[in-house]
């Protein structure tokens, strides 16, 4: 009798453990530095360095509100390591407006509020570990 109380005690451990472990998290995005109802957000999220910049896991487009902010609530992610970055599509065309070389003539921002010199930001400089759901904040900044 006492080593089947202990099974099931081990056992919906276990099973508790495990969907613990597979919750799903909600991750928040604030966003600032656009100019009022101009234009809107277009949110990206990565989770590794092969696909920074490049192929989203996913993507989320957000009209600017009345103060030069967006809000993005990302839910059902599992935990991990991320990045993402953020355009003010000025013009709403769905795309970064580019100059010569490529780099941006619209504001962008990248997760950590990373800042890149001479070339796109690093996938290493803008991850985070999603552990928890988590708010993150950051600033779109005017190209240089």
């Amino acid at each position: 009798m006492k080593s089947s109380s202990f099974l099931a005690l081990c056992t919906l451990t276990c099973v508790s453990a495990y969907t613990f472990a597979q919750e799903p998290l909600t991750l928040t995005v604030e966003v600032s530095g656009a100019e009022a109802n101009e234009g809107q957000a277009i949110f990206d999220l990565f989770d590794s360095e092969d696909n920074f910049l490049d192929r989203p896991i996913l993507s989320r487009t957000m009209k600017i509100d009345n103060q030069g902010h967006a809000r993005f609530v990302i839910t059902d992610l599992t935990a991990g390591t991320y990045a993402f970055s953020v355009i003010h599509d000025e013009d709403s065309n769905g795309e970064l407006k580019t100059g010569f070389l490529g780099i941006p003539k619209e504001k962008v921002a990248v997760s950590n509020n990373v800042v890149p010199r001479f070339g796109p930001p690093k996938y290493r400089d803008a991850e985070f570990e999603l552990i928890d759901s988590i708010t993150l904040s950051v600033s779109l900044q005017d190209p240089d």
